[in-house]
C-alpha cells in the first residue's frame, strides 16, 4: 500500500457515505440516532454534497500533489484525528450513536493511522 491508494481508498468511502447522506438521509441519521426533519434532509444533501466535493479533492489529490505528497497525507491526517474527535465527542455526550458515528468514528482511525503512516518521509 502506498500513500495514493489510501488517498484513493478515503475517496471512495467519502463517496459512499456521500450516497448515503443524499439519497437515504432517513436511514443514514436514522442510524446515527437523530430524529428526522425536513430541516435535517436539506442540511444532510449539502452535507452529501460537500462530502462528494471532498472525494474528488482526495481521489485527485495524488495526482495534483506532486512532491508535496507527504504534506498533504499529513494534512489529511490531522483532518481524520479532528473528524474523529467530534465524532467521538458526539458518541460521548449521547447526541450520536449508533453504526453510522461508530462506524465513521473507526474508519476515521484507521485513515489517520494510514496518513500518518504512509506520510513519513523517508
Amino acid at each position: 500500500m502506498n500513500l495514493s491508494l489510501v488517498f484513493r481508498i478515503s475517496a471512495v468511502i467519502f463517496l459512499i457515505n456521500a450516497v448515503g447522506i443524499i439519497f437515504m438521509p432517513s436511514t443514514f441519521f436514522g442510524m446515527a440516532g437523530f430524529t428526522m426533519s425536513a430541516s435535517l434532509v436539506t442540511l444532510g444533501q449539502f452535507l452529501g454534497i460537500t462530502i462528494i466535493f471532498l472525494a474528488i479533492l482526495a481521489w485527485r489529490t495524488p495526482e495534483i500533489a506532486g512532491d508535496a505528497i507527504t504534506s498533504y497525507g499529513q494534512l489529511w491526517a490531522i483532518g481524520n484525528v479532528l473528524w474523529f474527535l467530534i465524532v467521538g465527542y458526539h458518541i460521548v455526550t449521547g447526541q450520536a450513536g449508533g453504526m453510522t458515528a461508530y462506524g465513521n468514528a473507526i474508519l476515521f482511525v484507521i485513515f489517520a493511522i494510514l496518513f500518518f503512516r504512509y506520510s513519513k518521509k523517508n
